[in-house]
C-alpha cells in the first residue's frame, strides 16, 4: 500500500471510530478491554506453566489480534483519531468523546474479567492463592510499585509500538499480515517490559485480588494506570505528529 493510500486508510478508520454511538462505543470498549484480558491471563498462564518470557509476551498478543479482526475498541488504538483531527475530519470533542467511552468501557471489560477469573479459582482462592495467582500478584505489586517516571517513561514507548501496529493493521490487505502486524510489535513491547494501561486494567486487579491486597494498594493501582495511560497518550501522539517522513505522511494525507 503506498504512503497516500496508508494514510488515507488510518484517517478513514479514525472517521468511521469517531461517528459511533455512545452504546456501540461502550460496548465495543468492553470487548476489546475483554480481548486484551485474555491475551494477559495467557501471558501469565504461559509464565506460570513455564514459558519463556519472550514465548508468553509473543502469545499476549493474541489479544490484540482479537481487537483488531472483530472490530472492538481499545482506547490506546484510539489514540490514531489524531490524524483524523489533524486533518480536520472531526472536532476536537468528537475524538475525546470516543477516547472517554471507550476508555470506559475497557475499564469495565477488563476489571470485569479480572473479578471473573479470580472468582472461578483459577488464580487460587481468598488467603490461599495457588501458583498462578502468586505469579499475577508479584506482576501487580511490580507495576504498581514503579516510580511516575518510569511509569510514564515505559507508557510512552509502549503505545509507539501499539499505535506502529495498528497502522500497520489498517494497512495490511489480509488476515494473515493483520496478525503478523499485531503479533510482532504488541510482543516486542511485553518482553521488553513496556506498560501499557488497557492490559493492566486486568493484569493488576486480577493480582491484587489474588495477594488480598488493602485498601492502599488499590489507590496505588489507580493512580499507576492513570499515569501508564497519560504515557500511553503522549507516546501514540508522538508516533502520529512527531515521527519523521514515513508515519507522518501517512498520519497527514
Amino acid at each position: 500500500m503506498k504512503h497516500a493510500e496508508w494514510g488515507a486508510a488510518v484517517t478513514q478508520a479514525g472517521s468511521m471510530k469517531a461517528r459511533k454511538t455512545f452504546l456501540q462505543l461502550v460496548l465495543l470498549g468492553l470487548l476489546g478491554g475483554l480481548y486484551i484480558s485474555f491475551g494477559g491471563h495467557l501471558f501469565l498462564a504461559a509464565l506460570n506453566a513455564g514459558a519463556g518470557r519472550i514465548t508468553a509476551s509473543f502469545l499476549f498478543s493474541v489479544g490484540l489480534v482479537l481487537v483488531v479482526l472483530t472490530g472492538a475498541e481499545l482506547f490506546t488504538g484510539n489514540i490514531i483519531l489524531v490524524a483524523g483531527l489533524i486533518e480536520g475530519r472531526y472536532p476536537l470533542g468528537r475524538m475525546l468523546r470516543n477516547w472517554a467511552l471507550v476508555y470506559l468501557g475497557n475499564l469495565i471489560g477488563s476489571a470485569g474479567y479480572a473479578i471473573l477469573a479470580w472468582e472461578s479459582g483459577l488464580f487460587g482462592r481468598p488467603g490461599d492463592a495457588n501458583s498462578l495467582g502468586i505469579l499475577a500478584a508479584g506482576v501487580a505489586v511490580a507495576k504498581i510499585s514503579l516510580p511516575f517516571a518510569a511509569a510514564l517513561i515505559r507508557g510512552i514507548l509502549c503505545n509507539m509500538l501499539v499505535v506502529l501496529a495498528v497502522i500497520l493493521a489498517i494497512a495490511a490487505r489480509d488476515v494473515t499480515a493483520k496478525i503478523i502486524c499485531c503479533v510482532l510489535p504488541v510482543g516486542a513491547f511485553v518482553a521488553m517490559g513496556l506498560e501499557h494501561c488497557i492490559a493492566n486494567m486486568f493484569l493488576i486487579p486480577v493480582g491484587l485480588l489474588a495477594g488480598g491486597a488493602a485498601v492502599g494498594d488499590w489507590q496505588a493501582a489507580a493512580v499507576s494506570i492513570l499515569t501508564v495511560t497519560l504515557g500511553n497518550i503522549i507516546g501514540g501522539i508522538f508516533i502520529l505528529v512527531v515521527h519523521p517522513d514515513r508515519i507522518r505522511k501517512m498520519a497527514s494525507r
